[in-house]
């Protein structure tokens, strides 16, 4: 899966730009391996530039639904300040694939 992500390079730096991205990035199956085209959904973590409450939840679920609609599938969108499993945090941490860095 990791390569179909990267094929999308293009439209996803797009996107991190208009929705004010500061990193992107890939974890679960779809970086690791193990993904099941027809069972498994694409799990990104990301960190907005300038994160603010006035306009956080228009930014998030704006990408979330881009997403979407880019990759016709279930897309989980992590929000990487807000991880506080120290467990999941170190798991995001070890897999993670860095598609996009301002």
């Amino acid at each position: 899966m990791l390569t179909d992500v990267e094929k999308q390079q293009p439209a996803l730096h797009a996107l991190c730009r208009k929705y004010g991205v500061q990193r992107l990035g890939l974890f679960g199956s779809a970086a690791r391996g193990g993904f099941d085209p027809a069972r498994s959904d694409i799990d990104f973590v990301v960190e907005f530039a300038d994160f603010s409450v006035e306009n956080a939840a228009d930014r998030y679920l704006g990408l979330l639904v881009d997403l979407e609609d880019l990759f016709g599938r279930k897309i989980d969108l992590v929000s990487y300040p807000a991880i506080r499993n120290p467990y999941f945090k170190q798991i995001v941490d070890q897999t993670r694939v860095s598609l996009y860095a301002a």
